[in-house]
């Protein structure tokens, strides 16, 4: 029987994947059951009410929420008149995303839960640990943003010298 190995366990993505799944595992059955929506969907509606006019890739941006499964939830968002879609005065193949009536309503009735749940998730930690918290994650965000291009060059470089896999 082969032993365990000897592993770092407890990697940064994995405890942040890991403490962001449960959450959203949690915060969209409380969505789906009080309003109708998924975690994902509040998520995509609070984006647009944040920034009326939004474009579709700087939604998925954003939102960190894949292309194709974005556009699939906008969709049915738009087919709930939720979200309504209009092409750019400016660049006419952009989509301008804005919130319907019923979009700003639900995003207001959602937002004190959301602050809800997030303060239950976080209750273990003092505001100090809280404001630090999000605080480096933001700055892990940017980091990562600001780290883009360079990634893609090492991606390359691993890409030329050719891969081993099992």
């Amino acid at each position: 029987m082969p032993r365990a190995l000897r592993l770092k366990s407890d990697y940064i993505n994995i405890l942040l994947d890991m403490a962001a799944e449960r959450t959203r595992e949690r915060g969209s059955r409380v969505y789906e059951e009080k309003f109708g929506v998924s975690l994902r969907d509040i998520r995509l509606l609070r984006m647009i009410g944040l920034a009326p006019g939004i474009t579709m890739g700087q939604l998925v941006q954003q939102s960190a929420i894949e292309k194709t499964l974005a556009s699939k939830l906008v969709g049915a968002l738009v087919k709930r008149d939720l979200v309504q879609r209009e092409i750019s005065t400016e660049d006419a193949r952009q989509v301008c995303l804005y919130l319907s009536e019923a979009g700003v309503d639900l995003v207001r009735r959602a937002e004190p839960l959301g602050i809800e749940l997030e303060a239950g998730f976080l209750h273990c930690l003092t505001p100090a640990e809280i404001d630090a918290l999000r605080a480096t994650l933001v700055k892990l965000i940017e980091a990562e943003a600001a780290s883009r291009e360079s990634f893609e060059r090492y991606l390359q470089k691993l890409r030329e010298r050719g891969t081993t896999t099992p």
